[in-house]
Order: structure tokens, then C-alpha cells, then sequence
């Protein structure tokens, strides 16, 4: 298990959180569950609900479709914003490429702190626009 302090330190290098103090991360944290995976193991299943929020603290997932490889993400990305925002069934899955280290935030705990800390919120809005900005390259 990391300390908080590293914790903070990888989340501050991270878009959502550039912005946040370091007491508003802490209170982030504490609301998150640390977890590990091996390589290859399953932390998102095609079909299955999800309401949280992953930041991943070390290693590398892969996100999947159909057997087919959309993207990978590694240290200080996140995923699930979306369906950790507005649960649902996820049409993809997501595979640990090796072992990973990550913070999970339920939908409700997320709200919670997006509540307390405006700050917060404004990363994951800057994260979300950014990659919708990616999808459409009009920039409106």
C-alpha cells in the first residue's frame, strides 16, 4: 500500500487534479479504495454495471472491444469518469496489461467529494472536455 503522500504526488501530475490543493486531494483519497491487479486480470467487464472511477497509481490496463485493443492507459490516467458519473453498462472491457496499482471511487463517494470540493469537479469537467474535444475536432 502507498503512502498518502505518494498518492498525492501522483494525482497532482494528473489533469483532473493540477488545480487542487493538496487537503482536497487528501479528502479524495481517503474516499477512494486502493486495489491491485495481476496481468490479465479483468477490472472492467463488457456488459457488467460500473460506477466508479479508477485513477490508475502504477502499471497499465487495456481497454477492449471484441478482443481488439482501443487504447491503453498507464500511471496517472484515469477511466470509468463517465459511467462513475451516470452509472451504466459498459460496452467495453478493461484488462490489467500488468500489474496495477490503482484508486477506485464509487459513483456515491465521488459525489460526495465533487460536492465538498468545486475544485475537484472542475478537473474531471477539464478531462471530460478535453476528450470530447479529441472525438470532435471542431472545438466549438
Amino acid at each position: 500500500m502507498r503512502l498518502t503522500l505518494e498518492k498525492v504526488l501522483v494525482l497532482k501530475n494528473i489533469t483532473a487534479f493540477e488545480q487542487v490543493s493538496e487537503s482536497a486531494i487528501s479528502d479524495f483519497i481517503y474516499a477512494c479504495e486502493e486495489v491491485a491487479y495481476s496481468a490479465g486480470e479483468e477490472i472492467v467487464e463488457k456488459g457488467s454495471e460500473n460506477d466508479c472511477l479508477f485513477i490508475i497509481l502504477h502499471g497499465m490496463v487495456q481497454i477492449k472491444e471484441n478482443g481488439a485493443i482501443l487504447s491503453e492507459l498507464e500511471t496517472r490516467q484515469m477511466f470509468g469518469e463517465l459511467t462513475a458519473l451516470n452509472p451504466s453498462v459498459v460496452e467495453v472491457s478493461v484488462i490489467a496489461k500488468e500489474e496495477t496499482i490503482a484508486l477506485k471511487i464509487k459513483s456515491e463517494k465521488l459525489y460526495e467529494i465533487m460536492s465538498l470540493h468545486p475544485s475537484i469537479t472542475k478537473g474531471i469537467i477539464k478531462v471530460l472536455v478535453s476528450r470530447l474535444q479529441l472525438l470532435d475536432n471542431r472545438h466549438i
